[in-house]
């Protein structure tokens, strides 16, 4: 089965009596979303390109678990420390169990918001994978929900926006443009350039973090593979041309491609056909 070639989380494994690193851990991202109110949802995805060309033709499983009363902060139903311990113990306890049985179903992301923290899978055995969650559930006192969805349905909440572009996934027209949050790196003198820059062509400030010198701005975008490189052709060089580096959340490569110290990758230069960049960032 094409699963069992992935080790089932893409956690760091090491030797613990010589600490000899056996296999890397795994890249991945933390991205945020937005819910309809303007609430915030914490996606936390692995990004293994392998395993994810995979999952685009499997079924993802969505796994909801209830946490306990006293798991929730009173001022704002966020989990506890507490809780997300024991939410981490059945994750633990779920990904053993599901390699103990060798059941080709693999970790692809978390959501933490709304109270509550859930995982993310895709599996070819769908029964296999249910039995064996139910059961991690109950041994741990965890009333379990499951959700099928596809990889496409999933996408655009835990993806980055170019991966969906790169696996060609056929996500839903209505989901196509959604709010989208970025952050850029550089000095405040020149964040501050950028800020306005950005204003200019719709982006809204978010913050600014003087610790970390991240800049955070938000705007619909279009999150499909020909929308979203367009808008990352515009920001990109814009942020180079005032000695800033944009994050690279929402890439495949992550940040470090952005580094002022390197040359900009090529699929991030320059603009693609001026009517379609000229429809997207149209000056209001």
């Amino acid at each position: 089965m094409t699963l069992l070639q992935f080790a089932v989380t893409g956690e760091q494994i090491s030797n613990e009596e010589t600490e000899e690193v056996i296999r890397e851990a795994e890249p991945h991202r933390s991205l945020v979303r937005y819910r309809p109110d303007g609430g915030e949802l914490f996606i936390h995805t692995r990004m293994n390109m392998a395993l994810l060309r995979a999952a685009a033709s499997l079924p993802i499983l969505l796994l909801k678990i209830t946490p306990r009363a006293n798991e929730l902060t009173p001022r704002d139903a966020l989990l506890t420390p507490k809780g997300s311990v024991r939410n981490y113990a059945f994750l633990e306890r779920l990904c053993e169990d599901l390699a103990t049985a060798s059941c080709p179903a693999c970790y692809i992301a978390e959501q933490h918001g709304e109270g509550r923290r859930d995982f993310y899978f895709t599996t070819e055995d769908v029964a296999g994978f249910e039995r064996i969650a139910c059961t991690a559930a109950e041994a741990l006192v965890f009333p379990i929900a499951l959700e099928q969805h596809s990889l496409a349905q999933m996408a655009p909440l835990i993806l980055p926006a170019e991966a969906i572009g790169d696996l060609n996934l056929e996500i839903a027209p209505e989901a196509r443009i959604r709010p989208t949050r970025f952050e850029f790196w550089g000095a405040e003198p020149a964040l501050k350039k950028l800020c306005a820059e950005l204003e200019k062509r719709g982006y809204r400030f978010l913050s600014f973090e003087a610790f970390s010198r991240e800049l955070r701005m938000t705007k619909n975008v279009p999150i499909d593979g020909e929308g979203f490189g367009v808008v990352l052709r515009e920001i990109v060089p814009l942020a180079r041309s005032l000695q800033c580096s944009y994050c690279g959340t929402e890439t495949v490569e992550g940040r470090d491609q952005f580094l002022l110290a390197r040359p900009l990758p090529e699929r991030y230069t320059g603009a693609s056909r001026g009517g379609f960049f000229n429809r997207i960032f149209g000056r209001s």
